[in-house]
């Protein structure tokens, strides 16, 4: 019993002194100052376009007024930029796991979190959407009706991106199961579009939108109403830059529109304009849409329609 009692004392005095030893330098019950990273765990995409910038959390002004300083276990994980309020900007530079740390100018105060950089999203493989009322299996994104907003748009793949298209405007929808095109677009696709009577809708389109910065986009444009008389529909994509394009749209099987390389703004951006092309008879001035192709820059175009 006496050598228990022995062991018990020992314990209570290692714990009394581990207590005591986190004290030191502060009187009793006295605030301890700190510093915080606001979240544990951070998770963050690669590439320029997804840095995020960390400010830390602080007991109080006087210790916010210090010198800090941040750092990473891999640095070749990520690119750490310190700003002048104690904050740090990171852009992600390739997928993997480390830790990010923050040090006072004395080390007595720090703060560790884990740091996960994923890939991100990679604009290699086009993306296909379908505008109507019929859905279209994979790998088109259907785009179902006007007020739809379409987010995580997906590529041939199967690959999410953050890319998002949204109509500006309003377009009516029509659906006619007789439409035959020599373009390999499947029924579902081809038999339904977007569509505007041009006379009491002058225009109207879309805003594609969380696009790479800097990155090229060609549009490829697809569109086949039946109708017998001569429908034309004027497609423009402006971003930093700008192209226009004229189809003829009335009973179509074969012919695109195609709109190359067009930059985002600065906005990350890029908005598809469509009104009534200048040769067009129709006697409503119908103009529209039927599907529509997103490409990366270099990616060859003839191999979409074999």
């Amino acid at each position: 019993m006496k050598s228990i009692h022995i062991i018990i004392c020992f314990c209570f005095s290692v714990l009394l002194l581990g207590s005591c030893a986190e004290e030191v330098g502060y009187e009793k019950g006295e605030n301890r100052p700190y510093v915080r990273i606001p979240e544990r765990d951070i998770i963050m995409e690669s590439d320029d376009d997804n840095k995020i910038t960390i400010t830390p959390i602080f007991d109080s002004e006087a210790t916010a007024q210090g010198s800090f300083k941040w750092s990473v276990a891999d640095q070749d994980l990520v690119n750490l930029v310190e700003n002048g309020d104690n904050s740090v900007t990171i852009t992600g530079l390739k997928a993997g796991k480390t830790y990010l740390k923050i040090v006072s100018a004395d080390e007595k105060l720090q703060y560790t979190s884990t740091l996960q950089i994923n890939q991100a999203f990679q604009f290699n493989y086009p993306i296909f959407l379908d505008f109507g009322t019929i859905k279209s299996d994979p790998p088109f994104n259907s785009m179902l009706n006007s007020g739809n907003k379409l987010q995580g748009l997906v590529d041939q793949k199967g690959f999410v991106s953050k890319y998002a298209i949204e109509v500006e405007g309003s377009f009516n929808t029509l659906d006619r199961g007789s439409h035959t095109n020599v373009l390999g677009f499947p029924d579902n696709v081809s038999f339904d579009m977007f569509f505007n009577d041009g006379i009491h809708v002058a225009s109207a389109g879309f805003i594609l939108s969380n696009l790479k910065r800097g990155t090229k986009y060609t549009f490829i444009i697809y569109a086949n109403i039946d109708d017998g008389n001569v429908t034309q529909t004027e497609y423009t994509a402006k971003g930093q830059n700008e192209k226009s394009g004229l189809l003829f749209t009335s009973r179509n099987p074969s012919n695109v529109v195609i709109l190359e390389d067009i930059i985002a703004d600065d906005n990350q951006k890029i908005k598809l304009n469509l009104k009534p092309g200048p040769d067009n008879t129709q006697w409503a001035l119908f103009y529209g849409i039927t599907a529509m192709i997103i490409v990366p820059e270099n990616y060859d175009l003839n191999s979409l329609f074999n």
